[in-house]
């Protein structure tokens, strides 16, 4: 298998942060791994050191290159881990129409969900108005997947991709920023469908108690 045949990486996580999606994805490819825990406020790694060192912004998901270089931002990052084990089918082949569409949902969870809603809602930086404005905004690209989902199991249709790793964190930690799904029996469906697999549960089961952890100790 491809994704054997690669040395163990480094994958730098804050617990239940958008970088969910690539331990998910790390998971369901069968990637070696070692996950690297990101204090959200310091920015600091387990042994000390400054992320922003190996990330200079800061931000997650970033993970480590076999070469030793670094990759970030969520989309770049699920389509290399996806292309990584391609016997796994998590994404379609490169120059296909099937990939662009890939590229699509990747772009709009990471813009009219993440970014635009998700981020502001849940920032420490933003003002009580803003996360009103994206909560009230953020009905219209919920509908939009909603409607999708209403005839397809995944965002690609019958085949689980790396997009359905992003979609189901940001689904998943949208009820916790006050975005009601039930309203959108689908996205429900959906949530409880990709939650269900296995990987997506090893997943939780380790950054679950160490998003908890980090709750209790910034408490």
């Amino acid at each position: 298998m491809v994704a054997r045949q690669i040395r163990r990486m480094n994958l730098y996580i804050s617990p239940l942060s958008c970088s969910y999606a690539a331990h998910f994805a790390c998971i369901e490819a069968d990637l070696p791994i070692t996950l690297q825990r990101v204090d959200r406020k310091t920015k600091s790694l387990p042994d000390g050191r400054d992320y922003r060192t190996i990330a200079p912004l800061g931000i997650v998901p970033a993970i480590e290159l076999p070469d030793g270089s670094v990759l970030t931002e969520s989309a770049a990052v699920l389509q290399w881990i996806a292309d990584r084990a391609p016997e796994k089918n998590l994404a379609p082949q490169h120059g296909s129409v099937e990939r662009y569409r890939l590229a699509q949902w990747l772009n709009f969870v990471t813009t009219e969900l993440h970014k635009k809603h998700l981020w502001v809602i849940f920032s420490s930086k933003t003002t009580d108005a803003m996360k009103v404005w994206a909560r009230e905004g953020a009905s219209a690209p919920l509908a939009y997947v909603a409607k999708h989902l209403e005839k397809s199991d995944y965002l690609l249709g019958k085949e689980f991709s790396v997009a359905d790793t992003y979609l189901y964190w940001a689904l998943f930690v949208a009820p916790h920023g006050g975005l009601d799904l039930s309203d959108w029996p689908s996205l429900v469906k959906y949530v409880e469908r990709v939650g269900n697999r296995p990987a997506a549960k090893r997943a939780m089961a380790i950054e679950g108690p160490l998003y908890l952890a980090e709750t209790k100790t910034a408490a």
